[in-house]
């Protein structure tokens, strides 16, 4: 699967724990900080598409399995890929590797496409749809 984005996964002092390692909840932060990368990449800011208010993707479901620590000061990054893309939903696929390529943590999110005005599930816009693919 070709990754629609890969950039770096920082590790910040205030996300470990007193193990030295980070903490597990911040792992959907990474993950969601490549997402808004990925989106802001592909023309499509996240504060722009919220502002305009034309349709909304909310996370439904999430999941992280963690393979090997991430410690303050390592080198990592995190590679976004698009798993499925449906009708009104989506999959994308998650891994945050060290530079020695050795995956760290994990894991998928689904998002529905919604309209806010109704709140139902929608069809993915165009700009959306293309954002989901691989470039090239």
């Amino acid at each position: 699967m070709e990754p629609l984005y890969t950039g770096p996964c920082v590790i910040r002092f205030q996300d470990i724990d007193a193990a030295g390692i980070a903490f597990y909840g911040w792992v959907f932060d990474y993950f969601h900080d490549a997402y808004v990368a990925h989106l802001a990449a592909r023309g499509l800011p996240l504060h722009e598409i919220l502002a305009r208010k034309a349709w909304i993707m909310p996370l439904v479901h999430a999941e992280a399995d963690y393979k090997r620590p991430l410690h303050f000061g390592g080198v990592y990054r995190c590679e976004l890929c698009a798993e499925a893309v449906g009708r009104s939903s989506y999959m994308l696929r998650h891994r945050i590797v060290d530079a020695d390529g050795e995956l760290h943590p994990e894991g998928s999110t689904v998002h529905v496409c919604i309209d806010p005005g109704t709140g139902r599930p929608r069809e993915l816009p165009d700009e959306l749809q293309a954002a989901l693919q691989p470039q090239g």
